[in-house]
């Protein structure tokens, strides 16, 4: 079995700005962004209200995007704590417990480790199994650009990169755009 060394992961959440995360999906990969170990969870606030209701932060119209049913997702969805230990035992696992540190990959990836680290798993924890150096699909894109290796006109959204290649995915979904970002990443590096 491959050795993970890349740790691309995605969040969904209920809006944009101060609002819940509903679902995240990380990927352990090997050097050839080959999936070796994968975590995919429904995620929910520690929040109860006084009748025991998860007190959610969410928009209607991100709802609409993710098509997340926020009362079926209510029923299975891990709590931010509990998602945390989950998230704490697949990085232990797939960094053997902190020897390797899994570079964090995605589009905008700074954003969901922030996410990430606020609210489910603390930093100092993450970081002792995660490298603080982020491969961002972003920062690729613009080089390949600088470079002539990219046409200056390609697409630079997730979704428009994917169209670009002709790869297809369960987009506004955690583990369809983390999907669709490694194979991205993997066409961007051909290049």
């Amino acid at each position: 079995m491959s050795e993970a060394i890349f740790l691309p992961f995605d969040c969904e959440s209920g809006g944009i700005g101060d609002v819940s995360i509903l679902s995240a999906h990380f990927a352990a990969c090997d050097e050839d962004w080959n999936v070796v170990d994968e975590l995919d969870l429904l995620i929910k606030p520690n929040d109860v209200d006084e009748t025991g209701s998860t007190l959610y932060k969410v928009t209607a119209s991100a709802l609409s995007i993710n098509h997340i049913d926020l009362i079926a997702h209510d029923q299975v969805a891990l709590t931010y704590s509990h998602a945390g230990q989950a998230l704490r035992e697949f990085l232990v696992k797939n960094s053997q417990n902190g020897k390797i540190k899994l570079q964090p990959m995605g589009k905008n990836i700074g954003g969901d480790v922030d996410w990430i680290t606020n609210n489910v798993l603390g930093k100092k924890t993450f970081n002792q199994y995660v490298s603080y150096r982020h491969y961002d699909i972003t920062g690729v894109v613009t080089y390949l650009k600088r470079t002539g290796r990219l046409d200056r006109f390609a697409p630079e959204s997730l979704e428009g990169l994917a169209k670009h290649f002709g790869i297809e995915a369960k987009w506004h979904t955690a583990r369809g755009d983390n999907y669709a970002g490694i194979e991205v990443i993997r066409r961007l590096e051909d290049l």
